[in-house]
């Protein structure tokens, strides 16, 4: 259908009308000015003029030329294979044929279907997959993203073909719903249980302070094992070499095995401890390589003491107390502003909580904490100073302009790298709840790090929540906000236990107030233990004499693995330091040393790091049918066997929710934008011009 619309009345046409056939009248009928030998030139005159005022009249109405114009649209059915090894070791061993029956399958599909296909593991990927080598199975993470990519689309199935088998990420029975369309599962791999003694999970403390005991909990499982004996080992890892530290043995009594090893040892010296808990093999066994897991511990040099001086009572301060009092090895002290001051120069950290206060001087007292070159931990919120504060401290620029602001979440810094926290903290402090910040203008400066930024009504913003940084060898942070205490209620309302409110704090206690590494050369590696499937990188500082950062001359790594295999580098200068990606290396424990000549003196760095094999696939190595079944049967769709590819595409092309549709779309056009238009207003005015100017008249 199309229909010519106004931005006006249609009556104003009849008026466009008028005009133009009034300015034809006048201009031609009411002299006689054209020849009499060219009288009947003036109709066709008339006619032109007549169409050229009403074609620019008509044009100051704003028309618009709308079309509805209706097709036939195939459904869209979306076809996901799971590229993880645990599918890809059983197709090779048992159905080879699968993959090109499969793409045959979907090739079939695309004649009646807008087919689109994927491949998911670590990560989605568009296509179907020409080889299985994921070591990570996240399901959920798969339809969370078809849900949104397919938002207000007319989906009308999902094929889903997978062992069933998820090793990240939440339970794919819920994020199944968001769909709100059928889930076609095909199950995969084998269901029988295998002969397997597995590694499941370890727990241990990351930080223990020097002379104290560090504790490790094992779990073991073991599956049709009964009647085997093993022995479970805390190893650790040195330049290569292992020395075990304590062993336990035990005897396998039932076919489903499950126990729970604690082996304590003394965290002896400080410094960074590369362990490794072993499960010695069984006979028997499907896989070894679950019969181990790396893990690093670090040991401090005795216990830290934390100062919280407030202005005044808040409840923040005990959620800062109750979270610095759960570590053993962290004592906790509190004073307030109006006491006598306490001596500053006992504690390792100090909390300034909604410190300076308004009309009190404050600057004597931040002169000793910052002359004692103390780390110090800004907590600003209603009943601070900012004017003052923004005077006393070097992390943000400050233009407050009230104290009482919005709500704001927290948004995580994925750039953030002062330090490494677990891998789920981002998304679960996004479910915290929001805290009062106050309004104004906040800036980071350039040599800090921003851990968490604010996120106001669910809008991302560059303003920081929490900044970290170090100026002339003394750390500190700023946090803006009041509320922290809800946000240590909250964790334990949601996941039952204080572990993330507990650790971030933990970590950024332990940032501040860690002793600091005054080497005028030093190479750190990103973390201590990767995955092998992460790039390994490298941070390096070189500074001079007046210890101010150079780069000027070049930095050289070699890294070498257990077998004497090295690899070498060279550094990459950025800003005043320098950085090094040396990608992806084969799992092992690596040595690694830095070198580099200034002033004519060779410096040295080195230290040492583990790539482990990622096990989550050989964890569980069950096929798990009975959720691709559950979410087939919540969704309204179907479960099969990897055999049965034909009843699938038969039940496919029955299904009334893939049947094709008729689409309007509707499309509006201006008349300014129709060119032929345009050329017949320029055709009319010119030729009513030239013929004007052949019989004379001007």
């Amino acid at each position: 259908m199309q229909q010519l619309v106004f931005e006006y009345s249609g009556w104003y046409v009849l008026i466009c009308l008028l005009v133009a056939l009034t300015a034809a009248l006048f201009l031609y009928f009411r002299t006689n000015e054209i020849p009499e030998s060219y009288k009947f030139w003036k109709y066709g005159l008339a006619f032109l003029r007549f169409v050229s005022v009403f074609t620019i009249a008509l044009l100051l109405l704003s028309p618009l030329w709308r079309r509805n114009n209706t097709k036939l649209q195939k459904p869209i059915l979306v076809i996901a294979q799971d590229a993880s090894t645990s599918v890809g070791d059983f197709l090779e061993k048992k159905d080879p044929d699968y993959l090109l029956q499969l793409n045959k399958m979907v090739d079939n599909l695309k004649k009646d279907y807008q087919v689109e296909t994927f491949s998911f593991g670590e990560k989605i990927t568009n296509g179907l997959p020409d080889k299985f080598s994921d070591r990570v199975t996240n399901i959920s993470e798969l339809l969370e993203q078809l849900s949104t990519r397919f938002a207000g689309s007319k989906l009308g199935g999902v094929v889903l073909a997978s062992d069933g088998i998820y090793n990240q990420g939440s339970n794919p029975l819920y994020t199944a719903a968001k769909l709100n369309t059928p889930v076609y599962t095909i199950g995969m791999g084998d269901t029988s249980t295998k002969k397997d003694l597995i590694i499941n999970r370890i727990f241990h403390n990351q930080i223990v302070y020097a002379h104290d005991e560090l504790e490790v909990q094992a779990d073991i499982i073991a599956k049709n094992l009964d009647g085997k004996n093993s022995k479970i080992s805390l190893v650790e890892v040195n330049a290569g070499k292992t020395k075990t530290l304590k062993s336990v043995d035990f005897k396998i009594d039932k076919s489903s095995f499950f126990n729970s090893f604690s082996l304590t040892i003394p965290a002896s010296l400080p410094g960074t401890r590369y362990l490794r808990i072993i499960a010695s093999p069984v006979e028997g066994e499907v896989s070894k390589i679950n019969n181990s897991r790396d893990f690093v511990v670090t040991v401090l040099d005795g216990k830290q003491k934390v100062l919280i001086f407030a202005q005044s009572p808040h409840p923040d301060m005990g959620a800062f107390r109750q979270s610095l009092g759960a570590n053993k090895n962290i004592e906790v002290k509190t004073a307030f502003l109006g006491d006598p001051v306490p001596n500053f120069a006992e504690y390792d950290l100090i909390i300034l909580h909604q410190l300076p206060a308004p009309g009190r001087n404050f600057a004597p007292v931040i002169k000793q904490i910052k002359d004692l070159r103390k780390s110090h931990w800004w907590v600003a919120g209603a009943q601070t100073d900012f004017k003052a504060l923004n005077d006393f401290q070097d992390l943000n620029n400050l233009r407050i302009n009230s104290n009482l602001g919005a709500e704001s979440e927290a948004l995580w810094n994925k750039n953030f790298n002062l330090f490494n926290g677990e891998t789920e903290w981002p998304q679960k402090i996004d479910r915290y709840p929001p805290l009062q910040v106050p309004f104004g203008d906040v800036e980071a400066n350039t040599v800090v790090q921003v851990l968490l930024y604010q996120r106001i009504k669910n809008v991302g913003t560059s303003y920081p929540l929490l900044t970290l940084g170090e100026n002339n060898g003394v750390r500190s942070a700023l946090f803006l906000g009041d509320g922290l205490w809800k946000w240590r209620l909250a964790n334990f309302q949601i996941y039952e236990n204080h572990e993330v409110f507990d650790g971030l704090i933990g970590k950024i206690t332990q940032y501040l107030s860690v002793k600091r590494d005054n080497r005028r050369f030093k190479v750190t590696v990103g973390k201590p233990v990767y995955d092998e499937n992460e790039s390994v990188s490298f941070v390096g500082e070189l500074y001079n004499a007046s210890y101010e950062l150079i780069n000027t001359p070049d930095v050289n790594l070699a890294v070498r693995n257990n077998d004497g295999k090295e690899y070498n580098f060279l550094f990459n200068r950025v800003g005043k330091g320098y950085q090094l990606n040396a990608g992806v290396l084969p799992t092992g424990s690596y040595n690694f040393k830095a070198t580099t000549s200034y002033n004519g003196k060779e410096w040295t760095s080195d230290g040492q790091f583990t790539v482990q094999p990622l096990q989550f696939e050989f964890i569980n190595i069950t096929a798990d049918h009975n959720i691709l079944k559950a979410i087939s049967t919540e969704s309204g769709g179907q479960f099969f066997g990897q055999k049965e590819l034909n009843e699938l595409y038969a039940i496919i092309k029955k299904s009334a929710a893939l049947k094709p549709v008729l689409v309007t779309e509707k499309s509006s056009q201006t008349f300014l934008s129709m060119p032929l238009l345009l050329l017949l207003l320029l055709v009319a005015l010119s030729l009513e011009w030239g013929v004007r100017r052949y019989i004379g008249i001007y």
